[in-house]
């Protein structure tokens, strides 16, 4: 739009200007917002494209117009007279700072705006008004405060100067504020009070170097509650600019107190663990061994002359040292949970060659290994554990003196996938899950303890794999799976 055909329309004197018209017309359709020229008698002397296309205005239809003809009608009355206070005492400022402002659109439409003020020095009194659809602005708002509200945990916004500019109903309940009784106060007042004098210094070294993170990392963090009350947080910390380009800072916050209880109880089971397990080391092993020894001394007194009770004594010793077993396969199945922190670079081949030349292998049963993966980082016994039950597993638990058994090895992506395969009578769908809890068995022979699958899924699981078994259809037998990380990671030591 031409600002000479703008003169020429209004009858209006030229502005000003120390510049070329078509340049300065240009130039302001340049500008990314609606602009507009008003003189005192809210006529618009000019508007660039931007304000057109905002409003829904042909260009020409705006040059001579009435602003009072773009206001919705309730703020029609005292425009006028906001009109003469601003020409009054002309100075660049937003115009109804604080106040939500809207401009009709030729369809009637009310969108949001932000309107600038900037007084035009000339020969007459104007103003360059500019002007701004912020609907997208007030959505993108909307949408953000929307995912604050849904955030399971606490949500607060903090400016650079403390000051609480939102929160969630989340950050409320944990607190027991309501929203009205945080807005505009200082996060300091959910610290408990021995924080709150160095805090200060821990914002303002947070704003020199923003970034995304942990608070108080190694540190247990509490905050205070409206009652007075300290509770255990963990809270990360994301810098962010909002739309008026300030600082500002995302908060999320979290109330552990009940995974604190939860560890708290995780650590006096942990000691009773202990106890337990000295206890069954000590208490239980001892007359165990005196009663086998005094067995002993028995025989050596009977000699071979009773061999009725020779027997039966035999039975009883038996059963002593069956009951020693059920001992270490308990203490074995409680250390089962905790990870081993002696990792080295195993070679599997070695691992499962170990495992099965110690096999007590019949004379029938044929075993086939089958190892594709050459090496992971891990923790030997865990593993050679969990191989050799498998393995032992399938062997004791054939309904048949021959069959065949096969182990395999594999790389699947950051797991080893080892398989154990038998042709025996298999399992029950049902039983799947079962077989893995405590003195269950696959069978009904009575020779096993029933723990040493409970102590492999343990022990997969501590080291950051897990275990199950399938059917082998159409075929008999099952197979187990093991996925083991091939690399070590700290969180599962």
């Amino acid at each position: 739009m031409d600002l000479k055909k703008v003169n020429k329309k209004s009858n209006s004197p030229s502005l000003t200007v120390n510049m070329d018209e078509a340049f300065l017309t240009q130039l302001v359709n340049c500008l990314p917002m609606g602009a507009m020229v008003v003189n005192t008698d809210a006529q618009i002397l000019f508007a660039n494209n931007q304000l057109s296309e905002i409003l829904g205005y042909e260009d020409s239809e705006l040059i001579g117009m009435n602003i009072d003809n773009l206001l919705p009608a309730q703020f029609k009355a005292n425009h006028t007279h906001l009109m003469s206070q601003f020409f009054a005492n002309p100075r660049k400022r937003l115009m109804g700072e604080g106040r939500e402002l809207f401009a009709s659109q030729k369809s009637g439409k009310q969108i949001p705006i932000e309107i600038g003020l900037n007084p035009i020095q000339g020969q007459q009194e104007l103003v360059l008004a500019t002007l701004v659809d912020i609907s997208q602005r007030l959505r993108a708002n909307n949408m953000f405060q929307r995912s604050i509200q849904a955030a399971p945990h606490g949500v607060l916004i903090v400016d650079q100067a403390g000051i609480i500019q939102a929160v969630n109903q989340s950050l409320c309940k944990s607190f027991g504020y309501s929203e009205i009784e945080l807005l505009d106060k200082k996060m300091e007042m959910l610290l408990p009070q021995r924080y709150q004098g160095h805090h200060s210094a821990l914002r303002h070294s947070f704003h020199r170097e923003p970034s995304v993170r942990s608070m108080g990392v190694g540190r247990d963090l509490t905050a205070l509650h409206k009652d007075g009350k300290e509770f255990p947080v963990e809270v990360g910390l994301s810098p962010f600019i909002n739309t008026n380009d300030e600082d500002m800072v995302f908060v999320s916050l979290l109330d552990i107190t009940e995974r604190k209880q939860m560890e708290t109880e995780l650590r006096e089971n942990n000691t009773s663990l202990k106890e337990f397990t000295y206890v069954a080391s000590h208490d239980l092993r001892s007359p165990l061994r005196g009663i086998s020894n005094l067995i002993e001394w028995i025989k050596e007194d009977l000699g071979t002359t009773t061999p009725e009770v020779e027997y039966n004594l035999t039975r009883i010793d038996d059963r002593i040292h069956k009951m020693e077993t059920l001992i270490d396969n308990l203490l074995a199945y409680a250390r089962a949970g905790k990870a081993t922190l002696d990792t080295q670079v195993i070679d599997m081949h070695k691992l499962i060659s170990n495992v099965t030349e110690l096999l007590d292998l019949p004379a029938g049963m044929k075993l086939h290994k089958d190892v594709q993966l050459d090496t992971i980082v891990t923790a030997w016994t865990p593993l050679e554990t969990v191989v050799r039950n498998l393995l032992s597993n399938a062997i004791k638990h054939h309904d048949s003196k021959e069959g065949t058994i096969e182990i395999r090895c594999v790389a699947e992506n950051t797991l080893c996938h080892i398989t154990v395969t038998d042709d025996g009578p298999g399992i029950p769908p049902e039983a799947y899950e079962r077989i893995f809890s405590l003195f269950q068995t696959t069978s009904d022979d009575k020779s096993g303890s029933g723990i040493g699958l409970s102590i492999s899924r343990r022990l997969a699981q501590a080291h950051g794999g897990r275990i199950s078994v399938s059917s082998n259809e159409p075929q008999k037998g099952s197979t187990f799976h093991v996925w083991w990380p091939r690399f070590a990671r700290k969180e599962n030591l």
